[in-house]
């Protein structure tokens, strides 16, 4: 993967979930700390994970934050297709050169077996 750092939500599941995967391929990650007001202090870009393109209000707010202040936003709906997914991601990453990516997601997100394929392709 083409990125220096993964930001994660400080006490999330989803940010629990995402940890070892970190570690187990080496990706450096850090803890962002939910101030909307501060959302992209240090941070190039965002992707949200999703079921059925649904994000709860504090990740529409997160979005809408970066948003404002022209900073590339991702989405990806984990219950699509995985190599769409895969690929459409690299890209991004690439257009948008983030090297510092925020990713966030529901907490029910990992009851999904599909969060897991997607993650097991991403490299």
């Amino acid at each position: 993967m083409k990125i220096d750092c993964i930001y994660l939500k400080t006490n999330s599941q989803f940010g629990q979930y995402l940890s070892p995967w970190l570690q187990e391929r080496n990706l450096n990650s850090s803890e962002y700390k939910n101030k909307i007001e501060e959302a992209d202090e240090g941070i190039d870009g965002i992707v949200i994970f999703s079921e059925n393109q649904q994000v709860d209000r504090d990740t529409e707010e997160l979005k809408n934050a970066f948003d404002r202040r022209q900073k590339p936003v991702h989405k990806i709906d984990i219950n699509g297709t995985v190599m769409v997914a895969v690929s459409n991601l690299d890209l991004w990453l690439e257009r948008n050169r983030c090297k510092k990516v925020l990713f966030v997601g529901d907490d029910v997100l990992v009851k999904n077996p599909n969060l897991e394929r997607l993650f097991n392709h991403l490299k």
